[in-house]
């Protein structure tokens, strides 16, 4: 083999060497900062039916909210719905997901929820008195929000 023939062939492992070389990280550089965490999720009750139940009765709310989730709604019991009674006795009502609410969907950034009706058999007011439901969501990084719409236990 004559001396240029085997320059040749080496020609391409030093640019290989050299390329692979340059994979690293650079000197004198400093790495890209990460980017900021998303916020957790919120909730805003809107709107609540009836706003005053008379003690005895078993009541179906109508509920209108907004959400807002930065890292998306998750799908599976998204979303939670809770009583709090004057006393503190905490009530759950019920779990849903994202698909069962119309206007939310599992990864939604943002929905409004309008009219949803709350049919339960877990809760009959036995207080007078002001009474608190409560809508969570939990986003795909499991964290919480929640909004709170008060009513009123009546003799």
């Amino acid at each position: 083999m004559q001396p240029a023939q085997r320059m040749d062939r080496q020609i391409p492992l030093l640019l290989l060497g050299a390329v692979l070389a340059g994979c690293g990280e650079t000197t004198g550089s400093s790495p890209l900062p990460p980017p900021p965490p998303l916020p957790p999720p919120s909730l805003t009750i809107t709107d609540l039916s009836p706003r005053a139940v008379p003690v005895g009765q078993t009541p179906t709310f109508v509920v209108s909210f907004r959400v807002e989730a930065p890292a998306g709604i998750r799908g599976s019991n998204a979303f939670l719905a809770t009583v709090t009674t004057p006393l503190g006795n905490f009530i759950p009502l019920g779990a849903f997901d994202a698909s069962q609410l119309p206007g939310c969907f599992v990864g939604a950034t943002a929905c409004t929820v309008t009219g949803l009706t709350l049919t339960q058999n877990r809760f009959t007011v036995t207080q007078t008195g002001s009474h608190q439901l409560t809508i969570s969501v939990f986003d795909r990084q499991e964290r919480l929000g929640s909004g709170s719409s008060t009513f009123n236990g009546l003799l």
